[in-house]
C-alpha cells in the first residue's frame, strides 16, 4: 500500500489490506469506530457485525477453521474486550488463526471508566498480547500479530490505547510488509526415521493415528501409502476427523467420541505411528488405548511430543514429510510388509424405534441428519451431551469442512462459528447441530444471520435443559429439578428473527429434513425434540474423568 498513511488508525488498515483481510467480524464502540468506519470506506473488506463480542470472536475462530486463513475480528475497550473471554479462551485451545484488533483506554487515563488490566486478562486467556505503544512501531507490532496467527500458534490480539490509535504516523514510517509463510520444520533425524522404519517393518499389529498436524492434500498421501506398505488401519483424531476417510485403511475417529472401533484396533496394535497428534487422554481413551505397544511420535511441534502420552522414538519434523521418508526405506528394503489384521467389528449403534416415536432418540436423531446432508457438507457441532451422539454419527470427508466447538468445554460456540464458517465459504450451506441450552445462551447471533441471509441450517437438539446435568446429578443421588429449564418455544422464537422453523417432535416427523432442507435459501431451523433419558456411555466417561470421579449410573445407548 502506498505511504500516504497519515495515523496510527490508517496504518492498521493499510495493514489489514496488505495482508489480503477481506472480512472483519466486529461490534463497534468508542475505542474502534474510527477503525471500523475506516475499514468500511472504500479499503474492499466487509465488515459483519455480530449483536455480542462473544459473537464476534466466535466468528473469526470459524472464518480462521473454515479458510485457512486468519480470522479478524474487532472490540471496544473495556467491557466489549472482556465480553469476548470464553471465544478467546476456545479458539487459544484450538490454536485457532483469530487476529482480535483490541483498543485501550487512553494512555494516562487512570478515571477511565473502562480502564482495566486488558494484558492481563488477555494472558489468562492464553492468546498472545501484542501491545502498540508507539505509532512508530504499528507496522512492526501488526506484523507480529499476524506472523503468530499464521504460524499455528493461536489467536492473537493488537492492543493500542486509542490516544496512540489517532496519533500522526512518524515522517518515515514506510509501507507495511505483509507476513509470508512460517517456514518449513527441519526434516527428522534420519538416525530415528531409520529406527522407526524398522520398529514398524518390525511389528505385527502396526497401526496409524493421525492428527490435524497431517495436511489433507499431499500428507495425508503420503500416510496413505505407508499404511498400505505396513498392511496398518489409520486411526485419527476428532480434530482430523474425514482425513482419509475414503482409504479402505480407516476405522474411524479415535477416542470416546468416535466410534469406538479406532479405540479398540489401537489398544491392539503392538506398534502405533501418531503422526501430527498431540495423542491426548480424550484421543486415547485416558491412555489405555496405547497400553501395550511400542509409540513412535513425530511432529513438527517437539514440546507436543510425549506431553501426554510417553513416546519410544520421537521425530521432531514434519508429519507428513516424516512419512515420506518412512515410505522410502520401508518400501526399499526389500521385506514384505507383516500380514494385515483387522481390529473387532464396529457395533452397531442403530438403535430401532416405531414412526410415532416421541420424543425421538438423539442417536435416531443425527442419523436423519445425516442422511440428508451431502457429502461435501460444513459441520460445526456445539459441546454438551447431545454432542456426543452428533460426534460418533455425523460423518465427514474433510477435516477442513468439520469443527466441534468444545476445546475449552464451553457451550454455545457453535452458532457464532458456523456463521463465519458461512462466510469462509460463500454461498455455502453450513450446518450448525447445537442443544437448545447452546441456542438460549447464542440467540442474538440469530440476527446476524438473517441480516447477511445466511445459508445455514441450525439442528436444534431440544431436551428441555441441561442434559449432562441431569445426568450427573441423578448418578449422584441428587434431584435434578434445576437442570430442567421451560424455554420459549424454539421455533417461534426463530420465526420471531425471520427465519424459517420447523418442529420435529416423533420419528415419523424426521422426513421433514428431507422435504425441507433442499428448497432451503437462507437459515432455517429445526426444533428437533430429543428423549431427554438416554445417557451416552462415551459422554459419562468423559464427565468422569473431568469431575476426576466415576459416575455411578449405568449409562444407556
Amino acid at each position: 500500500m502506498s505511504e500516504d498513511v497519515e495515523d496510527v488508525t490508517g496504518a492498521v488498515v493499510a495493514a489489514l489490506v496488505a495482508e489480503d483481510t477481506d472480512v472483519v467480524f466486529a461490534l463497534m464502540g468508542d475505542g474502534n469506530v474510527d477503525l471500523l468506519a475506516r475499514i468500511a470506506a472504500g479499503t474492499g473488506i466487509k465488515l459483519v457485525h455480530a449483536c455480542h463480542e462473544q459473537g464476534a470472536v466466535a466468528m473469526a475462530d470459524g472464518y480462521a477453521r473454515f479458510s485457512g486463513r486468519p480470522g479478524v475480528a474487532s472490540v471496544t475497550h473495556g467491557p466489549g474486550l472482556s465480553n469476548t473471554a470464553t471465544s478467546l479462551l476456545t479458539a487459544a485451545a484450538a490454536r485457532s488463526g483469530v487476529v482480535l484488533l483490541a483498543p485501550d483506554t487512553p494512555t494516562g487515563d487512570l478515571d477511565h471508566p473502562q480502564r482495566f488490566d486488558q494484558r492481563g486478562f488477555i494472558g489468562a486467556t492464553g492468546a498472545y498480547f501484542r501491545p502498540l505503544h508507539r505509532p512508530g512501531t504499528v507496522y512492526t507490532d501488526t506484523a507480529a500479530v499476524f506472523r503468530h496467527v499464521r504460524a499455528g500458534r493461536g489467536p492473537a490480539v493488537l492492543n493500542a490505547p486509542t490516544d496512540v490509535m489517532h496519533a500522526r504516523l512518524p515522517a518515515g514510517a514506510g509501507a507495511y510488509e505483509p507476513t509470508a509463510a512460517p517456514p518449513a520444520p527441519p526434516p527428522p533425524d534420519p538416525r530415528l526415521v531409520a529406527e522407526a522404519a524398522a520398529a514398524l517393518a518390525a511389528a505385527r499389529r502396526p497401526a496409524i493415528l493421525v492428527g490435524r498436524g497431517v495436511a489433507p492434500d499431499g500428507g495425508a498421501a503420503a500416510v496413505g501409502e505407508l499404511a498400505d506398505l505396513l498392511a496398518a488401519p489409520i486411526a485419527t483424531t476428532l480434530k482430523a476427523k474425514g482425513l482419509l476417510a475414503r482409504h479402505a485403511r480407516h476405522v474411524g475417529v479415535a477416542g470416546g467420541l468416535g466410534s469406538g472401533h479406532a479405540g479398540r484396533v489401537l489398544a491392539e496394535a503392538d506398534c502405533v505411528l501418531v503422526l501430527g497428534a498431540s495423542a491426548n487422554q480424550w484421543t486415547t481413551d485416558g491412555g489405555t488405548a496405547f497400553s501395550g505397544g511400542l509409540v513412535v511420535h513425530a511432529d513438527r511441534d517437539g514440546e507436543a511430543i510425549g506431553r501426554h502420552t510417553s513416546a519410544d522414538i520421537a521425530l521432531v519434523g514434519d508429519a507428513a514429510a516424516t512419512a515420506s521418508a518412512l515410505c522410502a526405506l520401508i518400501g526399499g528394503s526389500g521385506r514384505p510388509a507383516p500380514a494385515g489384521w483387522t481390529g473387532p467389528d464396529r457395533p452397531d449403534q442403530h438403535v430401532p424405534a416405531a414412526p410415532d416415536s416421541s420424543p425421538v432418540h438423539p442417536r435416531l436423531a443425527v442419523e436423519a441428519l445425516d442422511a440428508v446432508l451431502p457429502e461435501d457438507r460444513l459441520l460445526v457441532v456445539d459441546a454438551g451431551h447431545f454432542g456426543s451422539y452428533a460426534q460418533q454419527t455425523l460423518r465427514s470427508w474433510d477435516p477442513g469442512r468439520y469443527a466441534f466447538t468444545h476445546e475449552f468445554g464451553a457451550i454455545g460456540q457453535a452458532l457464532g462459528v458456523a456463521i463465519g464458517a458461512a462466510f469462509a465459504r460463500p454461498g455455502e450451506r453450513v450446518t450448525a447441530v447445537l442443544g437448545d441450552g447452546c441456542l438460549m445462551m447464542s440467540l442474538s447471533e440469530l440476527s446476524t444471520a438473517v441480516r447477511y441471509r445466511l445459508p445455514l441450517t441450525l439442528f436444534v437438539m431440544n431436551d428441555g435443559g441441561y442434559g449432562q446435568e441431569r445426568h450427573s446429578l441423578t448418578a449422584k443421588g441428587l434431584p435434578d429439578t434445576e437442570a430442567w429449564h421451560a424455554w420459549p418455544d424454539v421455533g417461534q422464537v426463530a420465526r420471531g428473527f425471520g427465519i424459517p422453523a420447523h418442529c420435529i417432535r416423533s420419528v415419523r416427523d424426521l422426513d421433514l429434513l428431507q422435504r425441507t432442507l433442499p428448497e432451503a435459501t437462507g437459515p432455517v431451523l429445526f426444533d428437533v425434540h430429543i428423549d431427554p433419558e438416554p445417557q451416552n456411555p462415551a459422554f459419562a466417561d468423559i464427565a468422569s474423568r473431568l469431575s476426576g470421579t466415576a459416575l455411578s449410573q449405568t449409562p444407556s445407548t
